[in-house]
């Protein structure tokens, strides 16, 4: 879905339809230079090997990606090894990049750009049933 402003809505609605000539349904197009660029990107990645980290760390490096990495299968076909090899090439592109690295539990990690900051919250024990 692409959020325009009503005001271009409007004028890309009165170019592509005669209203008078017609009782159908109307398809818009609208040009990839209307479209709003996003300010930050959310991504999830699932580590397998160790080389599958390269898009992880382009994204890093970006500047603008928040990445949820689910590392529990590069843990469990990999070894422990093979972990710590990768989440230490993540971490060493994310300090260059001045992004953070967050524990979320020991499947997944959080890396979060300079701009954004992680508060860990209390732990919930029970959510009341309703």
């Amino acid at each position: 879905m692409v959020n325009l402003p009503f005001d271009k809505f409007l004028d890309l609605f009165k170019k592509k339809v005669n209203l008078e000539e017609s009782n159908e349904y109307v398809e818009l197009e609208v040009d990839q230079k209307d479209r709003p660029i996003a300010k930050m990107y959310v991504k999830y990645f699932s580590l397998i090997k160790f080389e599958d980290s390269g898009s992880v760390l382009n994204d890093i490096r970006s500047g603008s990606t928040l990445l949820f990495i689910k590392i529990k299968e590069i843990r469990e076909k990999g070894g422990i090894e093979e972990l710590k090899r990768t989440i230490s090439k993540i971490k060493r592109s994310a300090d260059a990049a001045e992004a953070q690295v967050v524990g979320i539990d020991e499947d997944y990690i959080l890396v979060v750009p300079n701009f954004v900051k992680v508060e860990k919250g209390e732990i919930l024990s029970q959510i009341p049933q309703a």
